[in-house]
């Protein structure tokens, strides 16, 4: 077998002399699902967010999420290590006093079945 001396700038070539094709300039996309073209519209910008708006957000989401209240008839629920203590900064430090991860979850929960009621009861129905 011969060896192939010439330069080619769209692929790579390993040791094993095989064609390392995810560095190929045809290949844009690992998984090639997006294709991109020159007429594609620009997004526009987000508008800014100002000062006021943040606090009426924080306001709102810590009216949901985070007011202190004891619950009752509690059941306890395996949570990884990690997902626990990013739950208990957020509960602790966006938190009033008495806000605790309990609540916290107990709140995200409701919201997302109450989101997703609808969807819930039709899936039950397959």
């Amino acid at each position: 077998m011969t060896k192939d001396n010439s330069i080619n700038s769209n692929s790579t070539v390993n040791s094993n002399e095989s064609v390392d094709i995810l560095n190929t300039t045809t290949s844009d996309n690992l998984f090639n699902d997006e294709q991109t073209t020159p007429e594609t519209p620009i997004p526009p910008k987000q508008q800014r967010v100002g000062k006021q708006q943040r606090k009426s957000d924080f306001a709102a989401f810590k009216e949901t999420y985070l007011l202190p209240s004891k619950l009752t008839k509690r059941h306890f629920v395996n949570i990884e290590e990690s997902v626990w203590k990013l739950l208990e900064r957020v509960a602790r430090i966006l938190g009033d006093r008495g806000s605790n991860v309990g609540r916290y979850i107990n709140a995200i929960l409701s919201e997302h079945l109450k989101i997703y009621a609808s969807d819930i009861e039709v899936w039950r129905k397959l």
